[in-house]
Protein backbone atom coordinates (compact mmCIF):
# COMPACT_ATOMS: atom_id res chain seq x y z
CA UNK A 1 0.00 0.00 0.00
CA UNK A 2 2.81 2.07 1.14
CA UNK A 3 4.46 1.99 -2.85
CA UNK A 4 0.77 2.66 -4.29
CA UNK A 5 1.01 5.73 -2.27
CA UNK A 6 4.45 6.56 -3.12
CA UNK A 7 4.06 6.49 -6.69
CA UNK A 8 0.20 8.03 -7.01
CA UNK A 9 1.78 11.01 -5.23
CA UNK A 10 5.08 11.04 -7.38
CA UNK A 11 2.31 10.89 -10.55
CA UNK A 12 0.14 13.50 -9.39
CA UNK A 13 3.14 15.74 -8.21
CA UNK A 14 5.04 16.00 -11.57
CA UNK A 15 1.59 16.13 -13.44
CA UNK A 16 1.38 19.68 -11.13
CA UNK A 17 5.09 20.98 -11.92
CA UNK A 18 4.41 20.18 -15.77
CA UNK A 19 0.29 21.34 -16.15
CA UNK A 20 -0.06 24.56 -13.78
CA UNK A 21 3.19 26.04 -13.08
CA UNK A 22 4.39 29.27 -14.75
CA UNK A 23 7.22 31.92 -13.80
CA UNK A 24 6.48 35.46 -13.10
CA UNK A 25 9.62 37.41 -13.57
CA UNK A 26 11.26 38.85 -9.83
CA UNK A 27 14.56 39.09 -8.54
CA UNK A 28 16.76 36.51 -8.56
CA UNK A 29 16.59 35.84 -4.88
CA UNK A 30 13.15 36.23 -4.20
CA UNK A 31 11.75 34.59 -7.07
CA UNK A 32 7.76 34.72 -7.35
CA UNK A 33 5.53 32.03 -8.50
CA UNK A 34 2.14 31.88 -10.09
CA UNK A 35 0.33 28.34 -9.18
CA UNK A 36 -3.32 27.37 -10.17
CA UNK A 37 -2.85 23.99 -8.10
CA UNK A 38 -2.46 25.73 -5.04
CA UNK A 39 -4.60 29.46 -5.52
CA UNK A 40 -2.07 31.40 -4.57
CA UNK A 41 -1.49 34.11 -7.10
CA UNK A 42 2.35 34.56 -5.63
CA UNK A 43 4.71 32.57 -3.31
CA UNK A 44 8.04 33.26 -2.02
CA UNK A 45 10.79 30.78 -2.41
CA UNK A 46 9.98 29.69 1.14
CA UNK A 47 6.27 29.12 -0.24
CA UNK A 48 7.93 27.48 -3.15
CA UNK A 49 10.43 25.01 -1.54
CA UNK A 50 7.34 24.18 0.93
CA UNK A 51 4.79 23.13 -1.69
CA UNK A 52 7.67 21.76 -4.36
CA UNK A 53 10.14 20.22 -2.14
CA UNK A 54 8.59 19.88 1.12
CA UNK A 55 5.36 17.94 -0.73
CA UNK A 56 8.14 14.76 -1.28
CA UNK A 57 10.59 15.80 1.42
CA UNK A 58 8.51 15.24 4.62
CA UNK A 59 9.65 14.73 8.68
CA UNK A 60 7.07 11.60 8.05
CA UNK A 61 9.75 10.43 5.25
CA UNK A 62 7.43 8.43 3.60
CA UNK A 63 7.48 9.50 -0.08
CA UNK A 64 11.47 10.81 -0.02
CA UNK A 65 14.10 11.32 2.90
CA UNK A 66 13.40 14.36 5.37
CA UNK A 67 15.35 17.38 3.88
CA UNK A 68 16.78 18.29 7.14
CA UNK A 69 18.61 15.36 7.12
CA UNK A 70 19.62 15.52 3.10
CA UNK A 71 20.61 18.68 4.38
CA UNK A 72 22.75 17.88 7.59
CA UNK A 73 24.71 15.27 5.19
CA UNK A 74 25.50 17.69 1.97
CA UNK A 75 26.93 20.56 5.16
CA UNK A 76 29.08 17.19 6.43
CA UNK A 77 30.06 17.20 2.42
CA UNK A 78 30.67 20.37 0.84
CA UNK A 79 32.31 22.70 3.76
CA UNK A 80 31.45 26.27 1.67
CA UNK A 81 28.05 27.51 1.15
CA UNK A 82 29.05 27.76 -3.11
CA UNK A 83 30.12 24.18 -2.86
CA UNK A 84 26.40 23.06 -0.67
CA UNK A 85 24.54 24.78 -3.32
CA UNK A 86 26.59 23.69 -6.84
CA UNK A 87 25.93 20.25 -5.22
CA UNK A 88 22.54 20.62 -4.80
CA UNK A 89 21.69 22.01 -8.26
CA UNK A 90 23.82 19.56 -9.62
CA UNK A 91 21.74 16.46 -8.24
CA UNK A 92 18.36 17.91 -8.92
CA UNK A 93 19.20 18.55 -12.29
CA UNK A 94 20.23 15.39 -13.19
CA UNK A 95 18.68 12.89 -10.03
CA UNK A 96 20.77 9.60 -9.65
CA UNK A 97 20.82 7.53 -6.79
CA UNK A 98 23.92 6.25 -6.94
CA UNK A 99 24.99 9.94 -6.71
CA UNK A 100 23.16 11.00 -3.63
CA UNK A 101 25.02 11.80 -0.64
CA UNK A 102 22.22 10.80 2.19
CA UNK A 103 22.36 6.86 1.68
CA UNK A 104 20.26 6.16 4.51
CA UNK A 105 16.99 4.00 3.61
CA UNK A 106 17.93 4.88 -0.08
CA UNK A 107 16.15 1.59 -1.23
CA UNK A 108 13.38 2.51 0.23
CA UNK A 109 12.71 5.18 -2.22
CA UNK A 110 12.34 5.88 -5.79
CA UNK A 111 14.73 8.49 -7.25
CA UNK A 112 13.69 11.78 -7.51
CA UNK A 113 12.53 12.69 -10.90
CA UNK A 114 13.85 15.28 -13.27
CA UNK A 115 12.13 18.79 -11.64
CA UNK A 116 10.79 21.35 -15.03
CA UNK A 117 13.01 23.90 -13.54
CA UNK A 118 15.93 26.33 -14.89
CA UNK A 119 18.97 26.78 -13.05
CA UNK A 120 18.26 30.41 -11.36
CA UNK A 121 15.33 28.83 -9.68
CA UNK A 122 17.31 25.57 -8.66
CA UNK A 123 20.10 27.77 -7.39
CA UNK A 124 17.81 30.11 -5.02
CA UNK A 125 15.94 27.04 -3.53
CA UNK A 126 19.18 25.23 -2.91
CA UNK A 127 20.57 28.71 -1.20
CA UNK A 128 17.47 29.03 0.69
CA UNK A 129 18.05 25.48 1.90
CA UNK A 130 21.32 26.29 2.69
CA UNK A 131 20.13 29.50 5.08
CA UNK A 132 16.99 27.56 6.24
CA UNK A 133 17.24 26.68 10.24
CA UNK A 134 15.02 23.95 10.21
CA UNK A 135 12.99 22.95 6.77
Amino acid sequence: MKVLYIITAIVIAQFDFLVHFKEVNTSDYEKVYTSHVWSQPQQSIEDFYKKQCGYCHTKDELIAPDFNKIKAKYLEVYKTKDAFIEAIVKFVKNPDKSKAIYRKNIDNYITMPKMPFNDADIKAVSEYIYNAQNL
